[in-house]
């Protein structure tokens, strides 16, 4: 199936089931700016001009921006992850082509990717070399076409612990990561994740 095919159909079986109104709202503008991009439509023309871009997608395009800044970073994602179906949504994006980010725009944590592992783990993954990383080999190739050969994916957590959603910074040559950017990035995280959490109320 074609990948941006595919993320809409995600976004309506999403939309189908049980999620937090943050969640809805944000799936919704997601799968109406997707539609709208695809055929080029105008932002003012009815009926896209009713739908409002949520703040969480605002807050998330803004800390991702800063996350891939002080990592030094060629590309970036934020994704909520929505527990009540098992989700992980990209709601920010930073210099990946159309054909990556639909492919991985929606879709159930498989224990492969980088983000996934963070998740499952509640504990950071850095993957120094997608050509290397034998449980990533599955997306090696999507990664390699898209331009990047290492990442790490952070958790964003709530006080209580659990995981709200996950950073991840992309590089476009293998690396080990600087222990020192990575410090500065959990402290902004830190800081970062109550207004995530704030959106997502």
């Amino acid at each position: 199936m074609d990948p941006y095919v595919q993320k809409l159909w995600r976004y309506r079986e999403l939309l189908h089931g049980e999620l937090p109104i943050a969640a809805r709202l944000t799936i919704q503008w997601l799968l109406v700016d997707a539609v709208r991009e695809h055929t080029h439509l105008k932002p003012q023309a009815s009926p896209w001009e009713a739908i409002e871009r949520p703040q969480l997608v605002s807050v998330a395009n803004d800390v991702l921006e800063q996350a891939v800044t002080l990592m030094g970073a060629q590309f970036g994602v934020l994704q909520l992850y929505v527990s009540a179906q098992d989700t992980l949504l990209m709601i920010a994006a930073r210099n990946f082509a159309p054909d990556f980010a639909d492919r991985f725009a929606c879709f159930t944590p498989d224990g492969r990717t980088a983000c996934s592992r963070a998740l499952a783990s509640q504990r950071r993954v850095i993957v120094e070399d997608v050509a290397n990383d034998e449980l990533f080999a599955p997306h090696a190739d999507a990664a390699l076409s898209a331009g990047f050969r290492s990442l790490q994916a952070t958790p964003v957590t709530q006080k209580s612990g659990e995981v709200v959603g996950i950073i991840t910074t992309h590089y476009a040559a293998p690396r080990a990561i600087q222990q020192d950017r990575l410090g500065r990035l959990d402290e902004y995280v830190r800081g970062a994740s109550s207004e995530i959490v704030a959106a997502c109320a």
